[in-house]
């Protein structure tokens, strides 16, 4: 009985794996999504960009996709473009929530990368599969997504990509002023 009370302790104190916190995640979107044919409320659509986008190190994703650019930026205007940067995201994420009511998900078994953890999944929509990797960091009980790679494509580096050429051709002011227009 004191092993069995042990084991439990321990369990509760490493906290859950990267694949059950997004299993908890997909559990929680699906139960908060509207039936088929309902309104998708601006307020119901507000909490389901929180709950997508909760378990993503947002912030740790802008700074690597910025990259050497990041340093580059006084404080104030770091400021900006995560505001931004959050904003695009979050209705990014908000504006797959139809195909994500019609998908499935099957979670692969996690890999160890140093001090990440990859869970592979497949999502399904409309019977056409996806390759979704979520690289993942522990921080303290809990697990953040730093990386989602989509059919081997890094998003944090196809941002990177991305927001270098705007930079490079119109200014760090202008890959603010676009991320806002379009969030």
């Amino acid at each position: 009985m004191r092993l069995a009370l042990t084991l439990v302790a321990m369990m509760a104190a490493t906290g859950p794996t990267a694949t059950e916190v997004l299993k908890a995640r997909d559990a929680e979107i699906r139960a908060r999504l509207p039936k088929p044919g309902a309104e998708l409320t601006a307020q119901t659509r507000a909490k389901l960009e929180d709950i997508l986008t909760r378990a993503v190190d947002l912030e740790g994703m802008a700074k690597a996709a910025l990259g050497k650019h990041w340093s580059e930026q006084p404080p104030a205007k770091r400021k900006q473009f995560l505001n931004a940067f959050l904003s695009r995201f979050k209705k990014v994420s908000g504006d797959q929530l139809q195909s994500y009511r019609e998908s499935q998900t099957k979670f692969g078994s996690e890999e160890k990368e140093g001090l990440l953890v990859r869970v592979p999944t497949e999502l399904t929509v409309k019977g056409e599969p996806t390759k979704v990797v979520y690289a993942m960091r522990s921080e303290g009980s809990t697990w953040r997504i730093v990386d989602i790679i989509i059919d081997d494509v890094s998003t944090v580096e196809n941002y990177r990509s991305s927001f270098s050429k705007i930079i490079a051709k119109e200014g760090f002011d202008a890959l603010i002023a676009r991320l806002s227009k379009k969030g």
